[in-house]
């Protein structure tokens, strides 16, 4: 363990040396997958123990607004030049996609209800879990941990029942550290997932595997003192480490949704020699 990299160490983008076969994975999730539900959403599912259902939360998970009024407050202010809501604002305060296009996809999550009141009825950002907690794991010392009031991530490590045996499962064992919480993450046209640090490089790394993507669909890395980093990855069976220890963000202003296979792999020995230290 002493031998992990921390965050300022590692890149913030690298592109590993495998090739997966992405087709043989979505024919998988269509078949075995269609009844999972959403686990950053159910009571007891892994985005409810950490906070998921939380307004807060959702917000941070691909869902920006608590209601269409405050989402048109925001764009009155933070608008494009095709708004004509707002005219004259400098072009570091203006969206970068239109504010038509970017509002739509939220009202089908926001209702109203016989209160008057609006209430948040899911989100464009949904995962599918692969991998679940494992008790067995929950007693395991790591050099590197976190608070008790926090979910351990590294205690996802048991695979779903309906994963086992599949090409999925071969290629979390592609991996040659530690594989635990392993997800089909999915951003629907117009969603983002807000900037946020998730955990250093010494805890744990993420490798990104696009399944389904667009030219309109991005990620960032910022670190401290320095300009983000944009970076597109294509669906062509790559496999990308994204600094997860710094400042980060992924949106979809295409048309269509986008689908990742996110994992969370205890190690870093599949990042040996691909960077310049």
């Amino acid at each position: 363990m002493s031998n992990f990299k921390k965050r300022g160490e590692l890149p913030n983008f690298v592109k590993l040396n495998y090739t997966f076969n992405i087709k043989k994975i979505l024919e998988e999730v269509s078949l075995f997958a269609k009844n999972e539900t959403d686990d950053l959403r159910p009571k007891g599912s892994y985005g409810d123990l950490v906070g998921g259902r939380s307004e807060e939360l959702q917000k941070t998970f691909g869902l920006k607004f608590r209601s269409i009024e405050e989402a048109y407050e925001f764009l009155q202010k933070n608008d494009v030049n095709e708004s004509e809501l707002t005219s004259g604002l400098p072009q570091e305060r203006r969206m970068t996609w239109d504010f038509r296009n970017y509002v739509k996809p939220f009202e089908k999550y926001i209702q109203k209800g016989a209160d008057g009141k609006y209430k948040i009825t899911g989100s464009p950002y949904k995962q599918i879990a692969i991998t679940q907690y494992n008790e067995n794991s929950a007693n395991r010392h790591y050099e590197v941990s976190i608070p008790k009031s926090r979910l351990d991530e590294r205690h996802y490590n048991k695979i779903k029942n309906w994963a086992k045996g599949s090409y999925i499962e071969e290629v979390l064992n592609t991996f040659k550290g530690s594989v635990h919480r392993a997800r089909i993450a999915i951003m629907e046209p117009g969603a983002f997932v807000g900037a946020h640090i998730d955990y250093n490089t010494d805890y744990s790394v993420r490798y990104h595997i696009p399944l389904i993507t667009n030219s309109e669909c991005g990620f960032y890395v910022k670190r401290k003192g320095s300009s983000p980093e944009y970076m597109h990855m294509p669906a062509d069976g790559s496999a990308w480490f994204l600094n997860q220890g710094w400042l980060h963000s992924a949106w979809n202003k295409g048309e269509e949704p986008r689908s990742h296979l996110i994992i969370s792999v205890y190690g870093q020995d599949d990042l040996v020699g691909l960077y310049e230290n």
